[in-house]
């Protein structure tokens, strides 16, 4: 059964209220919430998968950066320019969301409404701030640095 956006939206906002949640338009925004459209009595778990649905996307995306051994090609060049700081910001940024990852499986197991706001409040958070240090490597990667190709020359 599919329960309507406004619903889903007061259902939501009573538990913005109860655990000082973000707002519907803020998670909306980040993690595309108003896909959910079936009624459900544990709204924070399916609003906390829906989320981390983006966070292991970004988790994939990550880890083909950095163990690009079956990189698609369009990736190549950016992939053999990347800088030391890049780098550094990915392994950062792979670290955060990976822990978060890891704690949302906790909820798999056993759930709980408080941990689910208190996850929901964290993914978040942590996706707010990693997401400047993202938004510059996803320039970066528009506009890969020119490696200079070394010239194969016989001297005979």
């Amino acid at each position: 059964m599919t329960v309507n956006l406004t619903e889903f939206k007061k259902q939501y906002n009573e538990f913005m209220k109860k655990y000082n949640l973000p707002s519907f338009k803020e998670l909306n925004e980040n993690f595309e919430i108003d896909k959910i459209d079936r009624e459900t009595e544990c709204i924070l778990r399916i609003v906390r998968k829906v989320m981390m649905e983006k966070i292991v996307n970004s988790l994939g995306f990550l880890e083909m950066l950095i163990n690009p051994m079956n990189a698609p090609r369009i990736y190549l060049s950016y992939i053999k320019s990347i800088t030391n700081e890049d780098k550094q910001s990915i392994e950062k940024i792979y670290t955060d969301l990976g822990e978060v990852s890891l704690f949302s499986l906790d909820l798999e197991i056993d759930y709980s409404e408080k941990k689910e706001a208190e996850l929901i409040k964290r993914v978040f958070n942590v996706w707010n701030s990693l997401k400047p240090e993202f938004r510059r490597i996803m320039e970066n990667m528009k506009k890969p640095g020119i490696i200079e190709k070394k010239e194969k020359s016989y001297f005979g």
